[in-house]
């Protein structure tokens, strides 16, 4: 390949054509560039211009799997110099364009840019994201038809080559589906009839107006456990699913279920959409693929199960007296406006009912007309703190009568003449693994959930720092910050996560900077094992570790990351919370004796 490098040009006639016409168009007209500049290039893009480690993998996925990215960029920079297939994108950059064909006809463009930096004086500046365009190749590779229950279907995603024409297409689960329409989530989040008729508008297919990024891809092959063919199954799912309104809308995000199931082994997993703002590219589609989610579904809403089952009357005044009775602790945090603001213990209440029903803990007798769980609190004296409840006929099936000591007063002797054995405490963990991170084992991180799907939860100064270089991330993370309400906050958010996404560079900074700080909360375990905190992931129902992660280099944790042990001995860094979060979630298995997890530092929530 080293000839075609340097030399011979290993394009067809039909893909000069690309070039040639694209040369001729008002777009290249427009802005030529000068006699000067283009006698300082040459034909040979190596002698000037540097190929960043980057925009290499980035070039092998445009031009496609098996080939030789390198040898066809230099030989389209040759075609395009030859042709004049060039323009001022600005007064520092020259694109130019390319044998590929987006799907409206149109060439891909790269561009060079000046180098400000050592070495030569241009490097190649853009080359554009391929899941994120409707190349020519795309439909050329297109199966005529997609059978809605188990015929294969040929990929039509933008990287066609990454898998076989034969992967499969898995049964279209109906059933599944429909039932999905029927939960709270769907019922109380319908799709803005604005966006109804947008998508009617659209085509029935998803691909042709929604990109799906390899990311997101791979994500779905993952949670169906074997190689299927993604294009065709979201082409058919959102099909079935907006023609029956299974569909609906949260922050923004139009969400439908897929034919893949979650762990459950029940219920669908949930693909999002969002609208694409960067429409201005060549073969850009209006709508994109913004994320997956697998989380194990809760047919009871955690935060909710205890109003769900029995009606509180005044939470405020509930939750004040429990306070008053339990053993003396501190309910809030030292930031809290309110000085009896019990945040923490109404977080505790809930959340332990919560794991005490899932555990089949809470103990009900509608013949004695009583129900009653363990707080897992205690009195000054150490006992045992209950909740008791009595049948109710409101909209749920029981009241809230008291808090009380087994054998005390009326419902403490109540408690013990219906119940024996007494309700017993929630169980969190089973083996010392669960309280103790094991430093000889290998450490992982989902770096996209915790840098992209969460940097709302990262601190401002750090991600200010780390943004420099990106002119579209610093204003999206000005708009995050100043915004004055939720939704222009979440939109600014989402700009904010494109702009990483679109830069490598910053991206692998953050990457970088994050990688530092795992390190050294695994040094602080190292040096104390009391550092990692044993905690209760209430969204997963799992146990986990919390790790303090110092973002900003002031001696003092920002977030703290979720630590997970897996089935294969191997650690993974599943997401961040918020210090205020981390405490919540710590404190639901005891009182957190740490010396970075208590009420009195940083918690303010992003």
């Amino acid at each position: 390949m080293e000839e075609a490098k340097y030399g011979q040009n290993i394009l067809s006639e039909e893909e000069r054509l690309v070039i040639a016409r694209a040369a001729d168009s008002p777009k290249f007209k427009a802005s030529p560039v000068s006699a000067e500049l283009i006698d300082s290039f040459g034909d040979d893009l190596t002698s000037f211009a540097s190929i960043p480690y980057t925009s290499k993998s980035r070039l092998s996925s445009l031009y496609g799997p098996g080939l030789d990215a390198m040898a066809l960029l230099y030989a389209d920079w040759k075609e395009a110099y030859a042709q004049g297939a060039l323009y001022m994108r600005d007064p520092k950059t020259v694109s130019f364009a390319t044998h590929l064909e987006t799907a409206n006809g149109l060439a891909v463009e790269l561009s060079i840019a000046e180098n400000a930096q050592d070495g030569l004086p241009w490097f190649l500046s853009y080359v554009p994201i391929a899941d994120r365009m409707k190349l020519r190749r795309d439909y050329k590779t297109k199966a005529p038809s997609i059978d809605t229950h188990t015929q294969p279907v040929a990929s039509t995603n933008a990287d066609t080559g990454a898998r076989p024409a034969t992967t499969s297409l898995p049964p279209l689960l109906e059933r599944n589906l429909e039932r999905m329409q029927e939960t709270e989530d769907y019922l109380e989040g319908p799709v803005p009839q604005d966006l109804v008729e947008e998508f009617a508008s659209l085509g029935e297919e998803l691909s042709s107006f929604a990109w799906t990024s390899q990311r997101w891809t791979d994500t779905i092959i993952e949670y169906a456990k074997r190689d299927i063919d993604v294009t065709a199954l979201l082409d058919r799912d959102w099909k079935f699913a907006f023609s029956n309104r299974i569909i609906r809308f949260y922050e923004g995000k139009v969400i439908f279920p897929i034919s893949v199931l979650r762990n459950d082994g029940e219920t669908p997993v949930e693909v999002s959409i969002t609208r694409d703002r960067k429409m201005d590219r060549p073969g850009a589609l209006p709508w994109r693929v913004c994320y997956v989610d697998n989380f194990a579904f809760q047919k009871v809403r955690a935060g909710h199960a205890l109003t769900d089952w029995a009606y509180l009357g005044n939470i405020d005044s509930m939750i004040e007296s429990l306070a008053n009775y339990a053993l003396d602790e501190k309910w809030g945090f030292d930031q809290d406006e309110d000085s009896k603001d019990y945040s923490i213990l109404r977080s505790y209440l809930m959340y332990t009912f919560y794991r005490l029903q899932s555990e089949n803990k809470v103990l009900e007798d509608s013949n004695k007309g009583i129900a009653a769980f363990n707080t897992g609190l205690v009195d000054p004296t150490y006992e045992a703190i209950y909740a008791c409840f009595s049948p109710s006929s409101s909209g749920c099936p029981w009241r809230f009568e008291a808090f009380c000591k087994a054998g005390s007063k009326q419902w403490g002797k109540k408690l013990v003449a219906s119940f024996d054995p007494l309700p017993q405490r929630a169980s969190y963990f089973e083996k010392k693994e669960d309280l103790l991170f094991d430093g000889n084992r290998t450490l992982q991180r989902d770096v996209d959930h915790i840098l992209l799907d969460n940097i709302d939860r990262l601190p401002e100064a750090f991600l200010a720092e780390e943004l420099r270089g990106s002119s579209d991330a610093l204003e999206a993370l000005s708009r995050a910050v100043g915004a004055d309400d939720d939704a222009s906050k979440k939109a600014a958010y989402d700009e904010l996560r494109e702009a990483v996404e679109d830069n490598a560079k910053v991206k692998r900074r953050l990457i970088n900077r994050l990688d530092d700080a795992i390190e050294l909360a695994q040094k602080r375990v190292e040096w104390n094992f009391k550092t990692a905190v044993p905690a209760f992931y209430p969204t997963k129902n799992t146990m986990s570790l919390l790790l303090p992660l110092d973002l900003t280099e002031n001696d003092r944790p920002d977030v703290a990351l979720v630590v997970e042990l897996m089935e294969s001995g191997a650690y993974i860094g599943q997401t961040i919370l918020t210090m205020k979060m981390a405490y919540n979630n710590a404190r639901l298995i005891s009182r957190p004796d740490s010396d970075w997890l208590n009420t009195s530092l940083q918690v303010t929530d992003c």
